[in-house]
């Protein structure tokens, strides 16, 4: 096989790639990791430049990928200010607002769950700079805690949510008498979610993981 023919498709390949990986970040609903995408993407359509030779493409995307680690280290260092508002201060109205309108992606997250399950349950509007951006719900046992739910609109899916709920409300849960959380991942970003919490996978249990507070 002709090794020139080869090249060719090699570098035509990377381009490809790199179109493609750059697609895929404008599907994104999370900003910063639209961001992250959109950074290997242009990364890579510059190594595609340079190997072809084209210069106006390496400096191009040279320099939306400077933009794009400018934006995501301003991300990094942005502070969050959250609150976790229980849904017995807030009203049932207001919480079946939230749910009635998250329905379709808390049904993915969490299936089979109903509103009457949440009013029944420990349940908490989180804000993030006082716009409502998740919902956390548990059954409390005793010192055990099963988690129903722990949503974020896919807006604010950057784990300072998770933070904030397992590390900065750590005591405030061990004051109800929480000494271990329960959960289940039921969508297939949650395990990485949990295990980045703080979470381990519970023994015996598929799909399970515990968090000891």
């Amino acid at each position: 096989m002709d090794s020139t023919w080869i090249l060719k498709w090699g570098l035509e390949g990377i381009g490809y790639a790199a179109s493609l990986i750059i697609l895929v970040s404008m599907l994104m609903t999370n900003v910063y990791r639209l961001r992250q995408i959109n950074l290997a993407g242009a990364l890579l359509f510059s190594l595609y430049g340079y190997l072809i030779q084209a210069w106006p493409v390496v400096v191009m995307n040279l320099m939306i990928a400077g933009v794009d680690i400018w934006i995501l280290l301003q991300m990094m260092r942005y502070y969050a200010y959250f609150d976790l508002a229980p849904a017995s201060t807030i009203g049932t109205d207001y919480l079946r607002r939230f749910f009635l309108f998250h329905e379709r992606e808390l049904m993915r997250h969490a299936p089979g769950l109903t509103f009457e399950e949440l009013v029944e349950a420990q349940t908490s509007i989180l804000f993030r700079n006082m716009l409502p951006v998740g919902l956390f719900s548990y059954r409390q046992k005793g010192p055990e805690a099963d988690i129903l739910i722990d949503f974020m609109i896919a807006e604010y899916r950057d784990y300072k949510a998770g933070r904030y709920l397992y590390k900065t409300k750590r005591m405030y849960f061990k004051e109800q008498g929480i000494k271990r959380f329960h959960a289940v991942a039921r969508h297939p970003a949650q395990p990485k979610y949990f295990l980045r919490n703080g979470f381990v996978r519970e023994e015996g249990k598929s799909g399970g993981f515990v968090n000891d507070l």
